[in-house]
C-alpha cells in the first residue's frame, strides 16, 4: 500500500526526466505531462480519505500520513482540493503548450513544480513548507525565462523578490517557539506578526512589492506566466490560511484583517490605475492579475465565512480568466510577434478566436457580467460594509476592462490588413472550450460552491 503523499510527490518527479527526453516530440511530451497532472488531480479530488483505493494497479491510501527523516507529510481536505485545482490548471496549460510553444523546459519543470508544491502543501511544518515553496519558485524562474537568451527582467525580479520573502518567514517559527518558552514576552509575537506580514506581502505582490507581477507577465511565455502565477498563488494563500488556523493569537487580532483589507485595496487601486494606462497586452495582463488579487485580499480582510467562500471562489474563477487571456495572448504573440497595441492593428481579422479569448479572459479578470469573474466579485461587493471600498473595487475593475476594450478596438481596426497567419486549429479549439467554460461559470457559479464550502468549513478561525 502506498501513502497518498508519497504517490503525489514521487509520480511527477519520476516522469519529469522522461518528459524531458521526449521534449523534441511535443505531442508525446504534452500528452505525458498532461496525463500525469490529470492523474494527480483525480487522486486529490476523487479518492476517499478513509480507505485505500486502487490506482494503476497499486493500492493508494490518500489520507495515510508519511514520515520522512522525522517529518510528517499528510494530505488534508483543504490541501487535497488545492492540489487537485492546481493540477487541473497544469493539465490545461500542458495541453495548450503542445500547439503554441511555451519553452523547451515547460513540461518537465512544470511537473517538478507540481511535485514540490505537493510537498509544500502536505508537510506539517511551516519552515519546510516555505523551503519547498522557495525551491519550486527557483525552478519556476527557468519557466519564466523560457528560451530567451540573456537575463530576463521578469525572471530576475521574480527570483529576487521570492528570495527576499523567505528569510522573514523562516525566522517567524523560531520567534513563536521562543515566546512559548517566555510567555510574558508578548513583543516576540508582534515581531513574528510583522515578519509574516512582510513575507506574505512580497509573495502576494502587495504594493509596493508588486513590480515582479507585471515583469513576469510581460517577459515570460504567456501560458507559462499564467501557470506560475496561478499555482504558486494558490499554495501561498493556503499556507496563510493554515497559519491563521494554527495560531489563534494571530487570527484573533483584528489588525491582521485590517492589514489584509489595506493591502488588497492598494493592490486593486494600483492594478486598476496602471491597467488603464497600458499600451501592450503583456503588462496589461500583469496589472489585471494584480487588481484581481487585491480584491481577493479585501475579501479575506472581511473576516467571515461568507467572505472566505467568496475569496476562494474568486481564486478559482481568476484561474480560468487568467488562463484564457494567456492562451489568447500566446497565439497573438506567436503569430504577430508582438503584444504591443501599436503592432496589432487589424489582427482580429486573422485571429478571431484568439482575440475573443484574450479579451474575454481579461474582462473576466475585471469582473464583468456574464464572465467567470463576475459572480465572485459581486458576492465580495455585497459583503463590503464601506461604500468607499466598494467604489474603489468597482473602479479598479473598470480600469482593467477599459484597458482590454481599448486593446480590442485596435485589434478590430478595419483599416489594416496585417500579414498574419491563421491561428493553429487545435489551439483555437482549446481556447473555444475555455471561452465556453468561462461563460458557463459566469452563469452557473454554484458548480464550484460545494467543494469550496467544504474547505471553508475546515477552517474554524473565523467562527
Amino acid at each position: 500500500m502506498i501513502a497518498g503523499p508519497l504517490f503525489l510527490i514521487v509520480l511527477p518527479l519520476i516522469l519529469a526526466p522522461v518528459v524531458y527526453l521526449l521534449r523534441r516530440w511535443a505531442l508525446l511530451a504534452a500528452a505525458l505531462a498532461s496525463a500525469t497532472a490529470l492523474i494527480m488531480a483525480s487522486l486529490c479530488l476523487g479518492l476517499p480519505f478513509d480507505r485505500p483505493a486502487s490506482v494503476l494497479g497499486w493500492e493508494v491510501a490518500l489520507g495515510e500520513p508519511m514520515v520522512v527523516l522525522g517529518r510528517e507529510f499528510a494530505l488534508e481536505l483543504a490541501g487535497s482540493l488545492t492540489l487537485g485545482f492546481i493540477c487541473l490548471i497544469a493539465a490545461t496549460a500542458f495541453l495548450f503548450a503542445w500547439r503554441v510553444f511555451q519553452g523547451s523546459l515547460f513540461f518537465p519543470l512544470g511537473l517538478i513544480i507540481l511535485s514540490l508544491l505537493s510537498a509544500a502543501v502536505m508537510i506539517r511544518h511551516f519552515i519546510f513548507a516555505v523551503l519547498f515553496l522557495w525551491i519550486a519558485s527557483l525552478v519556476a524562474v527557468f519557466i519564466i525565462q523560457g528560451d530567451r537568451q540573456g537575463p530576463g527582467r521578469g525572471a530576475l525580479r521574480y527570483l529576487v523578490m521570492v528570495s527576499l520573502a523567505v528569510p522573514p518567514l523562516l525566522i517567524t517559527p523560531w520567534l513563536i517557539d521562543l515566546q512559548a518558552v517566555n510567555p510574558d514576552n508578548l513583543a516576540l509575537l508582534r515581531y513574528a506578526a510583522f515578519l509574516l506580514a512582510i513575507g506574505f506581502a512580497i509573495l502576494l505582490a502587495v504594493v509596493p512589492f508588486h513590480g515582479w507581477v507585471s515583469a513576469v507577465a510581460a517577459d515570460a511565455p504567456p501560458v507559462a506566466a499564467a501557470f506560475v502565477l496561478t499555482v504558486t498563488n494558490a499554495v501561498v494563500l493556503l499556507l496563510m490560511l493554515n497559519l491563521l488556523q494554527s495560531y489563534p493569537w494571530l487570527s484573533d487580532d483584528p489588525r491582521v484583517f485590517r492589514l489584509l483589507r489595506l493591502g488588497g485595496l492598494l493592490m486593486a487601486a494600483v492594478g486598476g490605475l496602471l491597467a488603464f494606462a497600458q499600451r501592450d497586452f503583456g503588462r496589461l495582463l500583469g496589472y489585471a492579475v494584480l487588481s484581481d488579487m487585491g480584491c481577493t485580499l479585501v475579501a479575506l480582510g472581511v473576516a467571515s465565512p461568507a467572505a472566505l467562500t467568496a475569496a476562494l471562489l474568486q481564486v478559482a474563477h481568476r484561474s480560468v480568466g487568467l488562463m484564457l487571456t494567456a492562451m489568447g495572448l500566446a497565439v497573438v504573440r506567436h503569430r504577430a510577434r508582438s503584444d504591443s497595441f501599436a503592432n496589432l492593428a487589424g489582427v482580429a481579422k486573422r485571429l478571431p478566436i484568439s482575440t475573443a479569448g484574450l479579451v474575454l479572459g481579461g474582462l473576466s479578470l475585471a469582473g464583468m457580467p456574464f464572465t467567470a469573474g463576475f459572480p465572485s466579485r459581486w458576492a465580495i461587493y455585497r459583503l463590503l460594509s464601506a461604500p468607499d471600498l466598494t467604489l474603489a473595487m468597482l473602479l479598479s475593475g473598470a480600469g482593467v476592462a477599459f484597458g482590454y476594450l481599448r486593446g480590442l478596438s485596435v485589434l478590430l481596426d478595419p483599416s489594416s490588413e496585417p500579414k498574419v497567419r491563421r491561428e493553429p486549429f487545435m489551439a483555437s479549439l482549446i481556447i473555444l472550450g475555455m471561452i465556453i467554460f468561462c461563460l458557463w461559470l459566469g452563469l452557473r457559479p454554484q458548480w464550484l460552491l460545494s467543494p469550496i464550502q467544504r474547505v471553508v468549513e475546515s477552517f474554524n478561525f473565523l467562527r
